[in-house]
């Protein structure tokens, strides 16, 4: 009994299924209540131009809890809100991490003079125009 070189294999059979790449519709519009939301700001800002035809609906859209719907409303706030999701799905799939900041990017290391912001001494040579040799040229 020969057996075939090619069916013997070092790795196992593991069906290792990637995570596809997330879809921004799937959370902008799939769920039920982004549908509802969309929904309802199409109905709000039809009323809201049919009220400048009708004045029952000019009163309503004139009020205060008209000011309060213009936000709920918002066409961009749904989309900051629904896509909170796809940003968290997203930054999974494309496994970042979130790291902690080394001593050095928290407490950054003085200029020359003492300052924080070596561009704004005028001892350190990172200042640019500012560094002292550009006041005090030689003869």
């Amino acid at each position: 009994m020969d057996s075939d070189p090619r069916d013997a294999t070092d790795e196992p059979d593991v069906d290792v299924q990637t995570p596809s790449k997330p879809r921004a519709r799937d959370w902008l519009w799939r769920p039920f209540y982004a549908k509802a939301w969309w929904a309802g700001m199409s109905v709000y800002w039809a009323g809201a131009a049919a009220s400048l035809k009708v004045p029952a609906l000019a009163e309503f859209y004139t009020s205060g809890l008209a000011g309060f719907l213009n936000i709920a409303f918002y066409p961009l706030l749904a989309f900051m809100v629904l896509g909170l999701g796809y940003l968290r799905a997203w930054l999974v799939w494309s496994d970042w991490e979130w790291g902690e900041p080394t001593h050095d990017q928290l407490f950054p290391k003085r200029s020359v003079g003492g300052f924080r912001d070596p561009m704004a001494d005028r001892l350190d040579p990172r200042s640019g125009i500012l560094h002292w040799k550009h006041f005090h040229k030689r003869k």
